[in-house]
């Protein structure tokens, strides 16, 4: 069966196992991809909706192919405005949160958890002044809106910071709730340097939000982290574990780094976050 696709490019690794690819495929109707069998056909208008031709793919390798009369389409996101004071804001942020661009265009619980746990940790104090703060993988950027909002950051700069997809997004998020005196957004792409604008001073706090989901990503966040973090560099990182590989990272960050896991699974702050699986690290310079 001959599978082409339409619509916006599906770049799968060569490395992927074709159990995996066919399972990727169907997955690709959640990122608007056009799936046709027929490979004469001309691409649709950028702007047709997804549709998923029938037979679509054969899922299990057993002949039994899926198609859109066995299988409905998942729904997909719709853009939309949030709220959110994790019960400790007196003013919320407001998330715009779009799919659009990627994943990372939703609120996710690993962000939740960290968001709350660094407000607990720094609201009402003022241990944040002065110090240079860098968000990476922020997405929409809910924990720099929220640290922003309710923490005392006079002198400090916080930069909010992800690859090309979501800059847009994470300056909407910074204009929508008046912050660009306090937020600095900045490009960083785990495969390229740390620009310079960070680079150029040591870095005092890294916030981290369920940065591990794709591992052919983990050596370059692995990189990017310990080229960052210097003698005084404390890092917070929270994930959700979704597979056994996720745990490939720790082990090897370990190696580079000192971490301490945060117990957030018996602290009843976190309670309707408890069936998540998410961990929170706090990563430092080894001595």
């Amino acid at each position: 069966m001959h599978v082409t696709l339409h619509g916006p490019t599906l770049n799968i690794p060569h490395y992927i196992p074709n159990s995996l690819v066919n399972f990727w495929q169907l997955h690709a109707q959640l990122s608007s991809i056009q799936l046709s069998t027929n490979s004469s056909s001309a691409p649709p208008s950028s702007q047709a909706p997804c549709t998923l031709t029938q037979p679509i793919m054969d899922l299990f390798g057993d002949g039994s192919f899926v198609g859109d009369d066995l299988v409905a389409p998942a729904p997909i996101m719709e853009a939309k405005i949030t709220s959110a004071d994790f019960g400790l804001l007196e003013k919320p942020i407001l998330i715009h949160e779009d799919l659009a661009k990627g994943c990372g265009g939703m609120i996710w619980p690993a962000g939740e958890v960290l968001t709350k746990w660094v407000l607990k940790k720094y609201m009402g104090t003022t241990e944040l002044r002065g110090k240079r703060i860098v968000e990476l993988g922020a997405g929409g950027g809910i924990t720099s809106l929220a640290v922003a909002v309710g923490c005392d950051l006079e002198g400090a700069d916080l930069y909010m910071t992800d690859m090309k997809a979501m800059y847009e997004l994470m300056k909407d998020n910074v204009k929508l709730n008046k912050l660009e005196d306090k937020i600095k957004v900045e490009l960083l792409d785990w495969a390229n340097p740390v620009p310079d604008a960070i680079a150029e001073k040591p870095v005092d706090i890294i916030l981290a939000a369920d940065c591990v989901y794709f591992e052919p990503a983990f050596p370059l966040l692995e990189k990017t982290l310990v080229d960052m973090v210097g003698e005084n560099t404390v890092v917070f990182f929270c994930f959700k574990r979704r597979r056994r590989a996720d745990l490939h990272f720790v082990k090897a960050i370990r190696k580079r780094l000192h971490i301490v896991e945060v117990d957030i699974n018996n602290d009843p702050d976190y309670e309707a976050f408890k069936r998540e699986n998410l961990f929170l690290y706090i990563m430092t310079k080894k001595a």
